[in-house]
């Protein structure tokens, strides 16, 4: 494939994805907020017989690109931030339209009236100087919007992709293997950019005001010097004729380094260093996928469109993640708890007839996939309800269990009214320790060995903006102040006992938070001997324990606490155990 050919593929940066244009059809790239990247491609009508006519060419592709920039723009936008409401596309429209005619009248406000109303302000007499002065706060005008769009967060990631967009052709264009690799490597600037054509827009319209100033001076159009709304409205006038000449000059640029063209096309590039940023290789991806698929239709005229997939039910979503519904592994509400939490609705709204946009639908089944491997659930959603509250877990933590949440309870008892300093050591993901601090009000410490679970706890307190202080440490080693409560669900399983558990608690959770040693007692050996050094005095101890330790862990703490009760949990097995320390230490 020649140069010449490759001159027609162009593009469009649009929101999470490009826009490839070829000589047959177009493509739009978008990575859905799942990370998939989805595709819709469309034949264009072929080129009528005004594409041929120099100027008005120019105007028609004008026109023509706004158009379909907006409809692209609405339908990436859909993509990467899908919605449940699929009835309101007719809205969207609307308001699409509305802001795209908005957008219009603020590039006139801002390029046209504001530097011509700042003129007739100043009350300069020269009209060529008016005309100049115009031009110069006009570009003055045009960086400073530039510089200040680059600096919102949403419209830089789109200039990423506008420099992916570059990257990619440059790439086809250097004849390169069309690689995120090969890519990078390649120049984010290009001599066909719209952000040129906005440069020369720019420069054109000043000289062509000027040489309009010279046609009004020798007819006697004083007016066009006089009035300032009257040269804005010229100036508006001579917009298209102004757009045809830059599209002309665009694409001559785009085809010669001819010395005299050079300092346009640097002034160019220098504008598109603030519209273009280095993309990620993964922005590439999206790029790429859109340019082969151009390439590959205006290759194969056979080819078939693709669209974006329609929303499907629940009923039919049912139907086809079915056989993954009958994995031993996968329990019978398992669906239900998933798509409650993506769709974020409650599970009596989880009707057959809902319809889910097929970005949920593919995250739906690839965690299914998920648990059906073993994975347990609260790690495949990243959260579990404890205590009323949901808290982030993953892998480097526990997954709280129902009895724990009597830990807490007791906890709360005792704490019933008073204001006490709490420690819950071995926090993991912080779920004892930020509910006693969220139901109390009180100052609580959240200590873990792990530092990967600190960073879940630490997660769970910025959600809640909970009082509470994390320190990573070994049971009792980074402390030296005491407390009046503490609380602990240690590692409290027998090593030789861990193989034999099942694959979601051995295979997913971390053994750090299991294993208790060689008889699981390891932990309480260590609280039952030091706690006293911590506590003031008639300080609280509340530790959840095996269901078949209650008597050696009495055992173990009879010397310096008193054994004010032991609970049992939900299935009448033992689980809880409060103490009252007897003699307070000192070291």
């Amino acid at each position: 494939m020649g140069k010449n050919d490759k001159v027609q593929i162009a593009g469009q940066a649009v929101i999470e994805g490009v826009m490839m244009r070829g000589k047959t059809a177009m493509a739009v790239a978008v990575r859905d907020e799942f990370g998939n990247i989805r595709i819709d491609s469309s034949r264009t009508k072929p080129k009528g017989k005004i594409s041929k006519i120099p100027i008005i060419r120019g105007v028609v592709n004008l026109v023509t690109s706004l158009v379909m920039g907006t409809k692209i723009l609405l339908k990436s936008a859909e993509v990467a931030v899908e919605d449940l409401d699929t009835s309101n596309s007719g809205t969207m429209g609307i308001l699409s339209l509305l802001s795209t005619l908005l957008g219009i009248v603020l590039a006139l406000g801002l390029f046209v009236f504001l530097p011509t109303g700042i003129v007739q302000w100043f009350n300069i007499s020269n009209g060529f100087i008016k005309l100049l002065v115009e031009g110069i706060l006009k570009t003055i005008i045009m960086i400073g919007y530039f510089f200040a769009v680059s600096c919102i967060g949403d419209v830089k990631k789109v200039f990423m992709y506008h420099g992916a967009e570059h990257k990619t052709i440059a790439c086809y264009e250097a004849n390169l293997e069309l690689t995120p690799e090969n890519a990078m490597k390649c120049s984010k600037h290009h001599d066909r950019c719209g952000t040129s054509f906005v440069v020369f827009v720019i420069i054109i319209s000043i000289i062509v005001s000027m040489l309009f100033g010279m046609f009004a001076q020798l007819v006697g159009f004083k007016a066009f010097f006089d009035y300032g709304w009257v040269r804005a409205l010229v100036k508006i006038g001579l917009l298209p004729f102004v757009a045809g000449i830059c599209f002309e000059l665009l694409m001559v640029f785009a085809r010669s380094n001819f010395i005299l063209f050079r300092p346009f096309k640097w002034l160019g590039k220098q504008m598109q260093k603030i519209t273009t940023k280095e993309p990620t290789l993964e922005m590439l991806e999206v790029a790429i996928a859109a340019h082969k698929e151009v390439e590959a239709m205006d290759n194969d005229l056979s080819r078939e469109e693709q669209h974006f997939p329609l929303p499907i039910t629940l009923a039919e979503f049912k139907e086809e993640v079915k056989p993954l519904l009958e994995y031993k592994t996968i329990e019978s509400d398992t669906l239900d708890w998933i798509l409650c939490s993506i769709l974020k609705v409650k599970r009596d709204k989880l009707k057959d007839e809902l319809k889910i946009p097929v970005g949920f639908s593919i995250k739906a089944k690839k965690m299914l996939e998920e648990c059906a491997s073993g994975k347990p659930l609260q790690y495949v959603l990243g959260n579990t309800e404890f205590y009323g509250y949901v808290f982030a877990v993953n892998k480097d933590c526990l997954i709280p269990r129902m009895e724990t949440e009597l830990v807490c309870e007791q906890a709360l008892k005792l704490l019933e009214g008073k204001r006490k300093k709490v420690l819950d050591l071995c926090c993991g993901s912080g779920c004892i320790g930020l509910t006693i601090a969220l139901k109390t009000k009180n100052y609580v410490t959240c200590s873990d060995i792990s530092k990967k679970a600190l960073v879940v706890a630490s997660k769970n307190a910025k959600t809640y903006q909970a009082n509470v202080n994390i320190v990573c440490g070994d049971m009792f080693k980074p402390f030296t102040a005491r407390f009046d409560l503490i609380v602990c669900n240690p590692p409290y399983i027998a090593t030789a006992v861990i193989p034999t558990l099942e694959t979601t608690v051995k295979d997913y959770e971390p053994t750090l938070a299991l294993d208790g040693g060689a008889d699981g007692l390891d932990y309480y050996r260590t609280l039952a001997v030091e706690s006293p050094y911590y506590l003031y005095k008639d300080g609280k101890l509340v530790l959840e324990i095996g269901y078949d330790q209650a008597e050696q862990v009495v055992e173990l703490l009879k010397e310096n606490f008193t054994i004010d009760q032991v609970k049992k949990d939900y299935g009448g097995q033992d689980r809880i155990i409060v103490a009252t320390v007897k003699t307070i230490k000192y070291k």
